[in-house]
């Protein structure tokens, strides 16, 4: 028999029973929408904070740019204007030595008119000059040359001529390492024909005409294939035959391409006269071809010579074309 009352309880029960899930179930639908909510917003403030952490590093970056711009440009016109101060003070010297006439000098002066002008390199020309290589020899350092850098510092093939290695390769081996191709020269001593990434070695030396093991510096450089290369080093240290190779090397016009030349010049020798008129023309023909003195080392270990001199000393000239 059907008993309603029962029924109707039973009906209550589960009507209450489902008022319950719909409440729990709707409480944990609210807390999750809620979550979900939260977490957006936590994103969008993540994703705000990140796009104005971009533009503040976007502005500092701009302002860095524009910091560096003007005070590049403000260093380069100082770095300019003490060029520019220099050059004008060179100049008095360099016109000295474009004017003079050597020939009106008694040898004698003439001896005394050459040191005093190697003693004063210009310091209008070159930028940054370094000294590269050299021995320590128990109370000096030899070997070593001063190089301006000012064209080394790009990625820029740079073509170095050495003549007269003995055994030391330092100056070599850190051009080697600047990634300079080097072709190196020495008749006098044996090594292999390569050497590092970029050397190049020839038991060959520098001279005044052909020989067996001597050549002149026009036909080294034609037969390499450099007649019309630019040559940013030329360093000679050939123990006095510089003496008799640079008329050659002007008169033939194997300098006409080298950027920087790099000389030991040994003058005892020239002091048994003394003859030294000759020498004056060499160097105002070299100052001719835009050639300037930028270094001048005396040899300290060869000590004072011939007239209370130093004898020995290391020379670079640079073409004054480099910086303008």
């Amino acid at each position: 028999m059907f008993n309603s009352t029962a029924f109707r309880k039973h009906l209550v029960l589960l009507s209450f029973v489902l008022i319950i899930i719909l409440v729990f179930f709707g409480d944990q639908i609210r807390k999750g929408n809620e979550k979900d909510e939260m977490n957006l917003l936590e994103q969008k403030d993540e994703k705000t904070e990140l796009f104005e952490q971009k533009n503040e590093t976007q502005k500092n970056v701009t302002q860095k740019k524009e910091n560096k711009g003007f005070f590049g440009n403000l260093f380069k016109k100082k770095k300019d204007k003490m060029m520019e101060s220099f050059r004008e003070k060179d100049s008095t010297l360099v016109n000295e030595v474009l004017t003079m006439d050597p020939k009106s000098f008694s040898e004698t002066d003439a001896m005394y008119k050459l040191y005093y002008l190697l003693s004063f390199p210009v310091q209008g020309v070159c930028r940054i000059l370094k000294r590269v290589g050299g021995r320590w020899y128990g109370t000096v350092v030899d070997g070593d040359k001063f190089v301006c850098m000012d064209n080394l510092l790009s990625d820029e093939r740079c073509l170095i001529y050495s003549f007269g290695i003995s055994d030391d390769w330092s100056f070599e081996d850190f051009m080697d390492f600047r990634g300079c191709e080097i072709y190196a020269h020495d008749p006098t001593v044996d090594f292999p024909e390569t050497r590092g990434d970029n050397i190049t070695f020839y038991k060959l030396g520098l001279g005044s005409e052909t020989t067996s093991n001597m050549d002149t510096l026009a036909n080294i450089l034609k037969k390499n294939g450099h007649k019309d290369t630019a040559i940013e080093y030329l360093k000679i240290d050939i123990e006095e035959a510089e003496l008799t190779g640079l008329p050659d090397w002007l008169k033939t016009g194997a300098l006409d391409n080298v950027n920087q030349l790099a000389m030991e010049i040994h003058l005892y020798s020239l002091h048994n006269g003394p003859n030294f008129i000759w020498l004056l023309e060499i160097l105002q023909q070299l100052y001719k071809l835009e050639f300037r003195l930028i270094s001048c080392e005396v040899n300290k270990g060869m000590g004072k010579g011939a007239d209370n001199f130093y004898n020995f000393q290391e020379v670079v000239f640079m073409k004054d074309d480099m910086w303008t």
